[in-house]
């Protein structure tokens, strides 16, 4: 499908402006070599041979130039002359030519090595963030693009996101060694401790409340078990008996050295080892995730959890005076002013940038190439010639001018010399 033909840039005024008068003053040079020429043949005096001579080949040069640089944009006179208004023609192959010298000519490792190490990018930025204003602003433009990718979050078709991962991640290796390993950590890091707390706190606080309830199902059951239990499990006796494991869940919940803490810390460690070794067991749990992660009320939940951080985040975001916002300006300032001074961490960042712009001159510099094909490309043809002319105009009119001076200074010359011969 052929590439529709677009404007190309506009040309300011004033180049356009300053391009007629060369042209102007071209073409007057001419004009006044003809006028000479003529004028020889109505005043007779003396050197006139000469002077003919010089206006002769003063109009020949200055035609032979005005020729060959009208036929780079345009047809001279309109005419259907071969290999004029190159440009128009030739545009694209022009484009592709250009775009390729661009790239395989100063697109280099080398080039683009020398220009990264005279810039000196990481030491000029690092001078740049140490300022507050400016880290201030930096950190404002990054809450100002997360708070636009907040934005555009849907909490719905992110939880869809992670439940399809975790899906896909379930099928394809078991949770229960790895929830082994991270339980039999954390057992022996004691990071297990502050659930505990909450899990005997809330078993502590669920007994008080529903004791009368559990009184009676414990004595109905003591008396359905035989009549030994029945003789002797009175409601209050069973009371007291209840009363005294409230009073161990309690006195566990507040003290970490309890002995039913060792108790619960044995029985976790326990459970650790045979996630990581009981193959039944983690055949079992596995099942139990996929079935989880199958569970509608997950997905809700999960959506429900992605909104809050979402509205979370947008509303921490919005605030330019947020404390993340105000953290990151002093993380940069403090590791810009440690770049400046820490000649390791700025060689090491400045490795890093260099590996990364080459990795793009390497991969990406046909694209430079394809950009300007495919812009070129678009313009009109008489556009894109006449924008050229423009900007290169005024030199070539120059040489218009040029070829008169030098025709005349030639025609002398040559007719010197045939007075001789």
């Amino acid at each position: 499908m052929a590439i529709a033909a677009v404007p190309g840039p506009a040309a300011p005024v004033e180049d356009v402006r300053r391009l007629r008068a060369m042209k102007r003053i071209a073409t007057m040079a001419l004009v006044v070599a003809a006028a000479v020429f003529v004028a020889t043949y109505a005043v007779s005096f003396g050197g006139r041979g000469f002077v003919r001579a010089a206006a002769e080949a003063a109009m020949v040069g200055g035609l032979a130039d005005w020729f060959a640089i009208t036929a780079l944009f345009r047809r001279p006179l309109g005419l259907p002359i071969p290999h004029t208004a190159l440009i128009p023609a030739r545009k694209d192959a022009l484009a592709e030519s250009l775009g390729g010298f661009m790239t395989t000519t100063f697109l280099t490792r080398d080039n683009v090595g020398q220009r990264l190490d005279a810039a000196d990018l990481v030491r000029k930025v690092a001078t740049w963030l140490v300022d507050p204003g400016n880290a201030s602003r930096v950190s404002q433009e990054v809450a100002d693009a997360a708070l636009a990718a907040a934005q555009a979050l849907r909490p719905r078709e992110l939880a869809d996101i992670l439940l399809a991962a975790a899906r896909t991640d379930a099928a394809r290796r078991g949770y229960a060694p790895l929830l082994g390993r991270l339980l039999q950590t954390t057992v022996k890091d004691d990071g297990h401790q502050a659930l505990t707390d909450i899990g005997l706190r809330g078993t502590h606080r669920w007994l008080v409340e529903n004791r009368p309830e559990l009184v009676r199902q414990l004595k109905a059951f003591a008396e359905e078990s035989g009549w030994l239990l029945w003789l002797f499990a009175t409601t209050r006796r069973v009371d007291r008996l209840l009363g005294e494991v409230i009073a161990t869940v309690g006195e566990a919940a507040e003290n970490r050295g309890h002995p039913m803490r060792g108790l619960i810390d044995k029985f976790l460690m326990r459970t650790a080892l045979e996630l990581q070794g009981d193959e039944q067991l983690a055949s079992r749990v596995n099942e139990e995730a996929l079935r989880v992660l199958d569970d509608p009320a997950l997905e809700q939940w999960l959506v429900d959890v992605v909104d809050g951080l979402v509205e979370s985040l947008r509303s921490t975001l919005a605030d330019p005076h947020a404390v993340p916002v105000q953290r990151l300006t002093r993380t940069l300032i403090t590791h810009a002013a440690r770049v400046l001074t820490d000649d390791a961490l700025r060689r090491r960042l400045e490795d890093l940038l260099r590996r990364g712009v080459f990795h793009a001159v390497d991969h990406y510099s046909d694209e430079f190439t394809a950009l300007v094909v495919t812009t070129v490309a678009r313009w009109d043809g008489r556009e894109t010639a006449r924008r050229i002319e423009i900007l290169a105009g005024r030199d070539l009119q120059f040489i218009r001018i040029n070829g008169t001076v030098v025709g005349a200074i030639a025609g002398t010359a040559i007719h010197g010399v045939s007075l001789l011969l």
